[in-house]
């Protein structure tokens, strides 16, 4: 019975933490998908220097998660939105609106797919 209890439980345990986990990513992707829109939405009113500090301020916030997340997320995608962030702040810097604006879009649609791939549903548990 000692077993069963336990067993029960380390699975209630690893269900809550998958939990947490999803909602950590999610929440993370969030709040950078928001400073970045942020960023386009500055690159775009021609005001390039807010533009670039929040595209740092979005690198920097997922830099300084970057420990939990090297360990909870594939290393491609972590390296492909590193690139992407790049790539944006390269348009940025350029002041390049149309460039900027797909870019901006890119990290975006990065981030949502990560939030997407972490999420908890029926595919990613049968």
């Amino acid at each position: 019975m000692k077993k069963e209890l336990f067993a029960a439980a380390l699975l209630l345990a690893l269900l809550i933490l998958s939990a947490v986990n999803t909602a950590v990513i999610d929440g993370l992707c969030s709040d950078i998908e928001s400073v970045v829109r942020d960023a386009g939405s500055a690159a775009g009113s021609g005001d390039w220097a807010r533009a670039q500090n929040d595209v740092q301020r979005a690198l920097e916030l997922w830099r300084s998660n970057d420990g939990y997340l090297k360990i909870v997320l594939r290393h491609t995608d972590i390296e492909t939105l590193v690139d992407d962030f790049y790539e944006l702040t390269e348009h940025i810097y350029t002041q390049d609106p149309g460039a900027t604006k797909s870019a901006v879009e890119l990290v975006g649609e990065h981030l949502k797919d990560i939030a997407e791939m972490e999420s908890i549903n029926f595919g990613s548990i049968f």
